[in-house]
């Protein structure tokens, strides 16, 4: 009998938890402006932006305010310390930025761990 009660139990946690898992919010990327900085005009940014999957890229000029995070090498920082020809990438892509992440070098894309790195080309 407290066997059965146990498996029941164990039934109704199972369905509880594919439930809840069916209900948890899904993580999603917030579009962004990704590019080199151009310059810094005031409180706008300009940048070379490359949308993904092209090598082409345009100017956009993003703006910012008093709220706009900034970070240089995930390290907290100014507006006036950015410079031209670093790595940006901006949020929101439309609108005053919110958060601008800017980098000396062009960051490594994360990869999954599923995801093998591609084979150096071989020299002929």
């Amino acid at each position: 009998m407290k066997v059965g009660k146990l498996l029941a139990l164990a039934a109704i946690l199972c369905m509880v938890g594919v439930a809840m898992a069916q209900d948890a919010p899904k993580k999603t990327r917030t579009p962004g402006v990704f590019g080199k900085i151009v310059k810094i005009d005031g409180t706008s940014i300009v940048v070379a932006a490359r949308t993904r999957g092209s090598e082409d890229t345009k100017e956009v000029t993003v703006a910012t305010d008093d709220k706009t995070v900034v970070t240089l090498d995930e390290k907290e920082a100014k507006l006036a310390d950015l410079k031209a020809d670093m790595f940006v990438r901006i949020t929101p892509a439309t609108g005053t930025a919110e958060k601008v992440n800017a980098f000396t070098k062009m960051p490594e894309r994360k990869r999954k761990p599923t995801e093998e790195p591609k084979p150096a080309p071989k020299p002929e």
